[in-house]
Parts: C-alpha cells; sequence; structure tokens
C-alpha cells in the first residue's frame, strides 16, 4: 500500500512540474517563482525595485546569486534567521563563502564534478517522502569548519546538501545552482526535494526570494536621474531653487507673462460701453442721469491724467488742462466738455454719439495716438 502511495505521489508531481514548464512562456517569473506559487505560498520577488524587507517574510530563499551580500547583509540575515527565521541558500559559486563563513562552513572544489548526490543519513530528514537521490550537477561541496551540522545529500566524503539550526530558526545550504532550475526541477528526486523542503515551513509562509542578486535598502542600485538629482549638491541645490521660486510665485499670486500696469484698469470695449449705456437708458428713461454719469467719467479720467481737479467749472477746468500740457489743437476736447453739458433735453441719438466719442478719445491715449507734453 505504501509503495502505491509513493508511486501516485511521484506521478502527481511530476505532471504538476510539466505542466508549469509547459506553459512557461504565459506566466510571469521563473519556474522556481512559479512552483513557489503553486505550492500556496506568498511569494515576493526580491529586486532593485523591491528590495528585502526581513522583518516580513517566514524564509529567505536565495537561489543561485551572482554576488556576495555585504557584511552588513549578512549579519541582517543571521538576525533573521536567530529570531526564527528560515534560510535557504542554492549555489556553487566561491562569493557565497563570506555568507557560509558566517555559519562556520566553506565552498571546496571538487576534482570532478558531482553530478549525482546520494542520501547521506540512514533516517531520512524528510521521512514522509524520502528521496535517496538528486541531480546535483555541482563542482563544489559544503566542508564544515567549526560547527556540526547534518550532512543530507553528497558522496561518502563531499556534502553538497547540509542543514543546522541558529538560534530560533533554521539554515539549508545547498552547493548546487543547477538543482532548482528549470532543466533541475525536471528530474523526480529534484522536484521532491523541494517539495519536501517547502513542507517544513508554515502553512501560507511569505517567502522573500531573490535570484541573482539580493538586494536590500543600502545596497540597492538608484535610478540615474534619482542619483543625480538627490545624490548630489547640485542636485539638491536645483531642487531647492525650484521649490523656493515655486513657493515665491504662489504666494505672490502671479502667473507667467508680462507684468501688467499698476495703474491700467480693466477696460470694456466702446461696443459693450455704448450698450451697457443704451439698457441703462430704457431701463429708466433718464438720460440726464446718464449724461451726467458720462461727464463725471470722462473728467475724472481727464484730471488723473493731467493732476487737475474734476469738479472745477468747465472754462476753469479746460484752462488748467491746457496749462499742465494738455493738446488741444483740433478743438475736440473743448467740443466734447461743451457737449457733456446739460443743455436742456437731450435725445437718445446724441446721448450715444457722445458715449462714442468720449470712449474714442479715451482709446486714443492708451494707444499712442494722443501725445501728452
Amino acid at each position: 500500500m505504501r509503495v502505491v502511495r509513493t508511486f501516485v505521489f511521484h506521478f502527481i508531481l511530476i505532471a504538476f512540474t510539466c505542466s508549469l514548464l509547459s506553459c512557461d512562456a504565459f506566466e510571469y517569473g521563473s519556474l522556481l517563482y512559479r512552483t513557489l506559487r503553486k505550492l500556496k505560498f506568498r511569494v515576493t520577488e526580491i529586486s532593485a525595485v523591491y528590495p528585502a524587507h526581513l522583518d516580513r517574510y517566514d524564509v529567505l530563499f536565495l537561489q543561485d546569486l551572482t554576488k556576495t551580500p555585504t557584511e552588513t547583509e549578512i549579519h541582517g540575515i543571521q538576525d533573521f534567521v536567530s529570531t526564527g527565521g528560515t534560510l535557504i541558500v542554492a549555489g556553487d559559486k566561491p562569493i557565497l563563502n563570506g555568507l557560509l563563513n558566517a555559519y562556520g562552513l566553506k565552498l571546496r572544489e571538487l576534482s570532478k564534478k558531482l553530478e549525482f548526490s546520494r542520501r547521506i543519513p540512514d533516517n531520512p530528514f524528510f521521512p514522509q517522502h524520502p528521496v535517496n537521490e538528486m541531480r546535483t550537477r555541482t563542482d563544489f561541496a559544503i566542508e564544515t569548519v567549526e560547527r556540526d551540522v547534518v550532512r543530507l545529500y553528497g558522496s561518502e566524503n563531499d556534502a553538497v546538501v547540509v542543514t543546522l539550526r541558529d538560534g530560533q530558526g533554521r539554515v539549508f545550504f545547498i552547493a548546487s545552482s543547477y538543482l532548482f532550475h528549470r532543466d533541475g526541477l525536471r528530474y523526480d528526486g529534484n522536484s521532491t526535494f523541494l517539495y519536501n523542503l517547502m513542507s517544513t515551513l508554515p502553512r501560507n509562509a511569505q517567502i522573500g526570494l531573490a535570484e541573482e542578486r539580493y538586494y536590500t535598502v543600502d545596497s540597492k542600485s538608484l535610478n540615474p536621474f534619482t542619483a543625480l538629482v538627490f545624490g548630489t549638491t547640485f542636485g539638491l541645490g536645483t531642487v531647492y531653487i525650484c521649490l523656493t521660486l515655486f513657493i515665491f510665485l504662489v504666494l505672490r499670486g502671479r502667473r507667467f507673462g508680462k507684468p501688467l500696469d499698476v495703474h491700467e484698469r480693466n477696460r470694456r470695449l466702446s461696443s459693450e460701453y455704448v450698450h451697457a449705456m443704451t439698457a441703462l437708458y430704457q431701463k429708466g428713461n433718464t438720460r440726464a442721469e446718464i449724461l451726467k454719469h458720462i461727464r463725471g467719467r470722462f473728467k475724472a479720467y481727464l484730471g488723473s491724467r493731467w493732476r487737475v481737479n474734476p469738479t472745477l467749472e468747465k472754462s476753469a477746468f479746460y484752462e488748467e488742462l491746457v496749462q499742465h500740457g494738455a493738446i488741444d489743437e483740433d478743438g475736440e476736447l473743448a467740443d466734447l466738455l461743451t457737449g457733456l453739458e446739460p443743455s436742456g433735453n437731450i435725445s437718445e441719438r446724441q446721448l450715444l454719439e457722445l458715449a462714442k466719442r468720449v470712449e474714442v478719445y479715451c482709446e486714443d491715449f492708451i494707444i499712442g495716438k494722443r501725445k501728452l507734453m
């Protein structure tokens, strides 16, 4: 009965692995990443964009690193393990010696490639689905330097897979980068070993998976533009200047463009003014009051131009304007002032004509047709 259960388990595992291999082009991530996800683990890929956050993981899985972790990163990993985390390191490059030395181990190069690794202990470490042989294809073995470890797989004298406890956590070192690669997981013993390894973890464990590079907040490479702006004195100075200029413009309330003349007032077009006068006349039928309004507005405008009191009588006001430099060679100004004086009943046509003449006279000064002394 046990033989039948074992056969069924291996058949399902092989079918599961083959299904992952067949849909490789349609799913995100490496085969190892997808396999761990299919086993119902929460997997986070560690990268420069998403550096490691060890306090969020139950397991740290380092697969085939091509750059050694820094001394600070190794100390962080040791703290992670000693407080209850699980560390799995798979790879056969000498750059891992820094991490192995922290646990009293080191890689030793073999004289001949170790194609297959057999189970070393008589009593299997994973008794439920024991694996007797795996295909490791490695040139290195793990050698104990200072501490006792459990040698799981290898040859008679050379261990390829070892495990040890450190504080409240556990560490697995595997001197084979081939074991968990795409081709390696095709072999029944390799895929079963991965399943057994994951069976030691809590259900739905959070796994931080770093393949080729292990990034942390301190070691991740910055975006070149970000590094230029926030990593140099010039960049920080530019940010400070731009921020100061922005605050200045916001507080001043000015938009970009030519500053407006402080004496300039918003003006309506002549046609708008005429229509407004017409509407006012039609509403109140008070042409005399409208004429008075136009006269007062015109005299106030002239008074502000030549600094003359606009409340003076017409003749005195005109003389003061001429004395202060107003040019009236064609007599239009005198004629306008006379026409704006009340002279009995004024028609609507005359009122509108006077309003137009006043507006045109004022516009000529604005656009420079009439010059001041």
